[in-house]
């Protein structure tokens, strides 16, 4: 029996879906489940994998069809029989995602015909009182829809032959389902202020982290590393702001990555990147920071994403004697490239510092996003360049005549010049620095741009302020 606690807490992430529809696609392991929501969001969202048990998670999308909107939610196998622990809770969650469906999807297999557990997890479904659609799937080639008719014996009279690879019956599969859903309320959904995601090496808490953050159990947590496979998106309220949170799977170094599911979580891990604004890369306290987690790090900065350093299972850490400031100060010593990056020490078990990591998300977000005018720009480099006379290159004085921003998340600053190659790194790592320091920028990356001035443009002084004022 699904536990009252999946209940509620399906039942809030409801109600921070605003009142749209949730169409809830299950069945037994390794029917298509994942295929079909992939088919139906146009996008390859969750891992699609011959091996059983593939999802574990919940993974939901917002999706329209015949102009009605609704969320569609990708499940775990439904295995009321399962013998073991992780079995039992994700059919469970299915269950308890059941009951809060407007609509849901059995997914059968037509090559296999028709499986004892299709049969038990049917009942269980059908005293649900829901609108049910039996889709027949894994039909790909004329002539196979014949093989559905086997599925009658479920006590339907309607069954849609589907292939989910293929797309084939799938459109009038949904336009049946969306044509069954209540109207979705008045209330307008509205884009997310931030994208935020869980990155980190395997079972440091990545998914503890996330339940805790939303309030509820979103994500299977489970001692076995690697658990989470699919990202899983949530959207919740925090500070008056709009936040969409990213929990993934953990990645292992490309030499300890086994197998074909595993290498498409990492590769699903590193996209998710490109998809958030600002990363929460989680380590694992009573570890401290690992080569694994560094790599990330740079990762992170590749993508051009703002970073938030989760230091979690600092309960166990402190009972040690660690001291927050020490193990900041140790991150920074092993790998300089992170000492923009801010770290909230925090306890997934306990709860304690957890709720820093929203508020510090949501700072290293405006940063990521923000926009400086030219005039201030030039005043900071007016003064850099009265304290600390700029170095020579190739036997020329290089003269920074004015900067612009010429973009934001996250800020990139182009230094307009009278030399534009061959400048000194350590002299684009002070000047990102200085930058940085004057313009109170923290997560984010500043990206720095050495230009040579347009030709016929006299040579500006870096401190002649009022010229500088009138440029960008």
């Amino acid at each position: 029996m699904a536990s009252r606690q999946d209940s509620n807490s399906l039942e809030r992430l409801k109600e921070a879906l605003h009142g749209l529809p949730l169409v809830l696609i299950c069945g037994r392991p390794n029917v298509g489940k994942s295929s079909l929501f992939n088919r139906i969001v146009g996008a390859q969202r969750s891992i699609v994998s011959p091996i059983p048990g593939a999802t574990r998670d919940l993974n939901l999308a917002r999706v329209s069809v015949a102009d009605r909107e609704f969320v569609i939610v990708d499940s775990g196998g439904l295995d009321p029989l399962s013998d073991d622990s992780l079995g039992n809770k994700l059919a469970e969650r299915t269950l308890s995602a059941a009951r809060l469906a407007n609509a849901i999807i059995f997914v059968v297999d037509g090559r296999e015909g028709l499986n004892p557990l299709d049969l038990h997890g049917w009942e269980q479904l059908r005293l649900l009182g829901r609108p049910l659609f039996v889709a027949v799937n894994k039909l790909d080639r004329p002539g196979m829809n014949l093989l559905a008719s086997e599925f009658h014996a479920l006590g339907v009279e309607r069954l849609f032959a589907i292939s989910a690879a293929h797309g084939h019956g799938v459109g009038e599969l949904l336009e049946n389902v969306a044509a069954s859903l209540p109207p979705a309320s008045d209330t307008q959904v509205a884009a997310s202020d931030l994208r935020f995601a869980l990155i980190g090496r395997p079972n440091v808490g990545k998914s503890s982290l996330l339940n805790r953050l939303v309030g509820f159990e979103r994500s299977t947590v489970d001692a076995t590393a690697g658990t989470t496979r699919d990202p899983v998106d949530v959207e919740l309220e925090f500070a008056g702001r709009r936040l969409l949170l990213i929990d993934t799977g953990g990645v292992r170094r490309r030499s300890r990555v086994e197998g074909e599911l595993e290498n498409r979580t990492v590769a699903r891990a590193l996209a998710t990147m490109r998809r958030a604004e600002v990363l929460g890369l989680v380590i694992d306290a009573t570890e401290g920071i690992t080569d694994q987690d560094a790599r990330l790090a740079r990762l992170v900065d590749k993508h051009e994403r703002a970073l938030v350093l989760i230091v979690n299972k600092w309960d166990l850490a402190s009972a040690r004697g660690q001291v927050a400031s020490a193990f900041k100060r140790d991150i920074e010593e092993r790998y300089p490239f992170l000492d923009y990056a801010p770290a909230v020490f925090c306890s997934a078990l306990t709860g304690d510092g957890v709720g820093q990591i929203l508020e510090r998300a949501l700072e290293v977000g405006e940063d990521f996003r923000a926009s400086f005018k030219t005039s201030h720009l030039n005043r900071i480099l007016a003064s850099l360049v009265a304290e600390f006379e700029p170095p020579t290159v190739s036997g020329k004085k290089l003269k920074l005549m004015y900067v612009t921003q010429t973009a934001s998340a996250p800020p990139r600053l182009v230094f307009f010049t009278n030399i534009e190659r061959d400048i000194p790194t350590h002299y684009l790592r002070f000047l990102e620095s200085r930058f940085r320091q004057a313009l109170g920028l923290v997560g984010t990356p500043l990206k720095i741009e050495l230009r040579k001035a347009p030709s016929g443009r006299r040579a500006t002084k870096a401190n002649d302020v009022e010229h500088a004022e009138t440029v960008g």
